[in-house]
């Protein structure tokens, strides 16, 4: 009997011995943190100081969308004594995690706060490649609103719940990639999508907090560039000689021949980007225009080259903005309606400076319906 009580014993001290050095593992090796990002920065930013009351930020599509702040200003300053100040701290290569920390960095936020990027996520890596299952498994366990809301109560706890990841370690400017393999693209979209929607979600929530209003903007995609690659997976011999032979035809002027051939094709091949894209530009040549616009939104999105915002992105950012009902401005949407009037664009990414006119009016219209000025 005092063996089996000794054995009982030992056992139980055993499992609650094991238990604590798990705790206490997973206690030292990982940060407070209650977003569970698998990436940290060195140092802090410097603080940033403002004096405007509104404010643009974002990538390299937010720095050219504040090349038209002094028109922003101008149409929501129309009748006023005194002229409305737009600043903005959008930067080239700052993708949504960078954003967030120099927003951080404001000493004093702004009354609005316009976001316009989502074109440069990929080009800094933000996590490795090996930690993707706990980066997903630690962002599972944050949706669950009890453990989030006890990581609120008890920050501490945010250090035994998650799995221990190695974090990357950001410096204050960005180490921008210039190129992808189609493998490394292909294993970094899902996190990557993951991460973009969860830091989109941490700039509602700081705008809250900060008594800021938040316009969420889309970014505009040119639907008559080519994807810059095709996905190796999608596509076969076969195929690629079906995609000769439907541009054969367009050189012949015979776009309802080739868009009876694709029409099936694409129903056959699912997610090749350059099927998609051809098939939009017959669709577009017959005068099918939602049809166009549709398929080479969705090309937009199976390129197999992270260079550009894509319609996923685009989707998130409308997806965030109706569940959290803040103010969104389809930017995207307002050039594309004028994709078969004029040329949109004039140059891959960025619309004629004419429709930034256009957004700065509409934006200007619906500022100062907010401020009743």
């Amino acid at each position: 009997m005092k063996k089996v009580l000794s054995l009982l014993i030992l056992t139980t001290v055993g499992i609650l011995l094991t238990g604590g050095f798990f705790v206490l593992n997973r206690y030292q090796q990982n940060p407070e943190q209650i977003v569970p990002y698998p990436y940290n920065f060195k140092e802090a930013p410097e603080a940033i100081e403002l004096d405007a009351p509104i404010l643009i930020t974002g990538d390299r599509m937010g720095t050219y969308f504040a090349k038209f702040q002094t028109e922003l200003a101008s149409n929501i300053s129309v009748n006023l004594s005194t002229p409305i100040k737009v600043q903005s701290i959008a930067k080239d290569g700052n993708a949504l995690h960078r954003t967030l920390r120099n927003l951080r960095s404001l000493t004093k936020w702004p009354q609005i706060l316009i976001y316009q990027g989502a074109s440069e996520e990929f080009r800094e890596h933000k996590f490795e490649l090996s930690e993707v299952k706990k980066i997903q498994k630690n962002f599972s366990l944050y949706s669950d609103d009890r453990l989030e809301t006890a990581m609120i109560l008890y920050p501490w706890l945010s250090r035994i719940v998650y799995e221990p990841i190695h974090r990357v370690s950001l410096g204050n400017e960005p180490i921008l990639v210039e190129e992808f393999t189609q493998e490394s693209y292909l294993s970094r979209l899902e996190t990557e999508l993951l991460l973009y929607e969860q830091q989109l979600m941490e700039l509602v929530d700081l705008s809250k907090d900060r008594n800021s209003l938040l316009i969420l903007t889309t970014t505009p995609i040119n639907l008559d560039i080519s994807p810059k690659k095709v996905c190796t997976f999608t596509s076969t011999d076969d195929l690629e000689k079906e995609i000769m032979d439907l541009r054969s035809l367009l050189k012949k002027n015979d776009p309802k021949t080739a868009y009876g051939i694709s029409s099936k094709l694409i129903k056959q091949y699912s997610g090749n980007a350059l099927l998609l894209y051809i098939h939009g530009q017959i669709s577009k040549r017959l005068g099918l225009i939602d049809e166009a616009r549709s398929t080479l939104l969705e090309a937009s999105s199976y390129d197999c080259e992270p260079w550009r915002a894509t319609e996923v992105y685009n989707s998130i950012i409308r997806k965030v903005a109706k569940e959290h009902q803040v103010i969104l401005f389809d930017f995207a949407k307002l050039v594309e309606g004028e994709w078969t009037k004029n040329t949109t664009y004039f140059d891959e990414i960025h619309p004629q400076n004419l429709y930034y006119d256009h957004a700065m009016k509409q934006l200007g219209m619906l500022i100062k319906g907010i401020l009743k000025l």
